[in-house]
């Protein structure tokens, strides 16, 4: 084997997100990797030699805890015994205990497994049997693969394992930036793990580096498979005082009944007809002020997004949502995203070659950018008393009073 394969899983074991997580929030602290959903939060870390381990500690359960997120911290047997000692007394308590274990290849010919239920591709109407089998621990917990958007959910490749039609396993991998795949859960039963890893060895990049973390009748089968253990991992967990928050900064939608229902209502009430052609786009309600848009991404479009970022959150009392017809949007805390320490302001005001809105889900305020007749339209009192004034140093004159 390759001196990669023959290493303890330090810098070869992926440790941090390869990706942001939507409406998260990605931290480096020296060998620190701190990630911040804004519910919760995780520990990662590189090699500790010549740390000061009280104060590294101590910082992260700062940071924690002035954004009240528990915090799992993950350690590993071939690294420091130092480390877990100063979490415990820093009043980390001990959590799950795991074997990581690493396969270089899996070549999907060699593995056998019996005939049975079908493995099979995951669909929409799998999702709540999946969610109710993949909950507990899991390195990648399915839940956060969800949270963390269509996209992520969509390029993960999860497998679905049926009998009789009905949904009795499932299992669920990503490919990181180096190549590897990271399987993030595995679950029972484990007579079928064979053909799920047969699937994910024909799906792999050639020759790839397969990581897991496992204990009980998975670690067994995994072994079996092929896998080795290169050490075991351990979590340590922390709860702040107070409550955390109940969601996340930023939630991603596509195509949930939540986000049909507010396009829906919105190409009701105000008419929405899409078209490169009919001009304006929507019956503007009264009170509404509309403006063409006389800035490029090389002038004026940042102080455009500027303008009405301060707009927004001085009217919303509640949730805003960014709308980009026929793609991901998101629905987002005006309070949470968008300042130093949190996730970036959600979507844009300017039309990029679809139409833009940012609305509350009643729909009382808000802003509808139209691509192809290049204007801006503001509606709802209290916000266009806030952005008319600037808003027309800007852009010049309204081209359109309601």
């Amino acid at each position: 084997m390759t001196t990669r394969e023959n290493r303890p899983a330090d810098d070869a074991w992926p440790r941090m997100p390869w990706h942001p997580p939507v409406g998260a929030v990605v931290e480096q602290d020296g060998p620190v990797t701190r990630v911040h959903y804004g519910t919760h939060g995780t520990v990662e870390h590189h090699d500790l030699t010549g740390v000061d381990l009280a104060d590294l500690v101590e910082r992260q359960k700062a940071h924690f805890a002035e954004r009240c997120e528990p915090v799992e911290w993950k350690t590993y047997a071939h690294e420091s015994p130092d480390l877990p000692v100063h979490l415990l007394a820093a009043g980390f308590t001990p959590g799950w205990e795991r074997s990581v274990l690493a396969a270089h290849e899996i070549t999907a010919h060699e593995i056998t497994a019996p005939t049975g239920p079908d493995v099979r591709g995951l669909r929409d109407e799998d999702l709540p049997e999946v969610r109710r089998r993949a909950d507990g621990h899991h390195r990648t917990p399915f839940a956060d693969l969800e949270a963390d958007g269509p996209i992520r959910l969509y390029d993960a490749n999860v497998r679905v394992v049926l009998s009789g039609g009905e949904v009795v396993g499932v299992g669920w991998a990503e490919i990181t930036g180096d190549g590897s795949v990271v399987i993030g859960g595995l679950t029972g039963p484990w007579s079928r793990v064979p053909a799920v890893l047969a699937d994910w060895a024909r799906w792999a990049p050639p020759k790839s580096t397969f990581y897991a973390e496992a204990d009980g009748g998975l670690r067994d089968v995994l072994l079996d498979a092929g896998f080795r253990e290169v050490t075991t991992a351990r979590s340590y967990l922390w709860t702040p005082p107070g409550p955390p928050a109940a969601t996340r900064p930023v939630v991603p939608l596509f195509d949930q009944p939540g986000y049909t229902e507010i396009w829906d209502d919105f190409g009701s009430r105000f008419r929405f007809r899409p078209s490169v052609h009919a001009f304006p786009g929507i019956a503007e309600p009264p009170g509404s002020v509309t403006w063409h848009l006389n800035v490029d991404d090389d002038d004026g479009v940042d102080e455009l997004q500027d303008v009405v970022v301060a707009g927004l959150r001085a009217v919303a009392r509640e949730e805003l949502h960014w709308l980009d017809w026929q793609h991901v949007g998101y629905r987002f805390d005006p309070d949470r995203v968008g300042r130093p320490g949190q996730p970036p302001w959600p979507g844009g005001v300017h039309p990029d070659g679809d139409y833009f809105l940012y609305v509350p889900r009643d729909l009382r305020f808000g802003t509808f950018g139209h691509p192809w007749e290049h204007t801006l339209c503001v509606f709802g009192e209290s916000l266009v008393a806030h952005v008319e004034q600037p808003l027309t140093n800007l852009l010049g004159p309204p081209v359109r009073r309601s």
